[in-house]
């Protein structure tokens, strides 16, 4: 396992705080999965299927599933990226448009957290209830997006504040810049 400049930057505990985000992440996969089959099982072999089960999946563990893991999944570089261009680039300009596009998602990703967690504290505040066969509450939905996004907002500010601290410094921070060469052994030529 290669060491992320992050790593070395003195955010070890954001790094743990989102592979636990990442582990609850495929917990909450794991239990969509476990529910649909014991919903499928309960209904065509008993015919009693789990009425609560969509419910259940749809407003806390897909919402659970996607918000916790994308800032651990921003950290191993493994968001969809396209950087047919970036070889081209000059390395200061690389860093700066790097750098520049990371602190507009700290914009938007914070507009965002702001948004899940005014409405977070108003379904909290007004008792908010889906209306289903089992009555859940609507505030951890929105906190999990809360979470989740308040969380990648961060990872985005420090990727900013390092590509702008290369750009100035000159010198590329190992494993900064993605390239999904980096990990493959080199072929043997024939």
């Amino acid at each position: 396992m290669t060491t992320t400049p992050e790593d070395n930057a003195g955010t070890r505990l954001l790094s743990a705080i989102e592979r636990l985000f990442a582990l609850f992440s495929g917990i909450a996969i794991g239990v969509i999965m476990l529910t649909v089959v014991a919903d499928v099982s309960m209904r065509y072999l008993l015919r009693q299927p789990l009425a609560w089960s969509y419910d259940m999946i749809g407003t806390y563990l897909m919402v659970a599933g996607f918000f916790l893991a994308l800032s651990d999944t921003l950290r191993n570089h493994g968001h969809i990226a396209i950087d047919m261009f970036t070889d081209k680039l000059p390395r200061p300009m690389l860093h700066i448009s790097l750098g520049v596009g990371y602190a507009l998602a700290v914009v938007i990703l914070t507009i965002i957290a702001l948004q899940a967690g005014h409405r977070m504290i108003a379904a909290w505040r007004g008792g908010d209830l889906i209306s289903a066969s089992v009555s859940w509450p609507t505030w951890p939905s929105y906190f999990l997006a809360f979470i989740g996004t308040a969380l990648i907002a961060l990872r985005c500010l420090i990727r900013a504040a390092l590509h702008f601290g290369s750009c100035v410094t000159g010198r590329d921070r190992p494993g900064l810049l993605y390239s999904p060469h980096e990990d493959q052994p080199e072929k043997e030529q024939l």
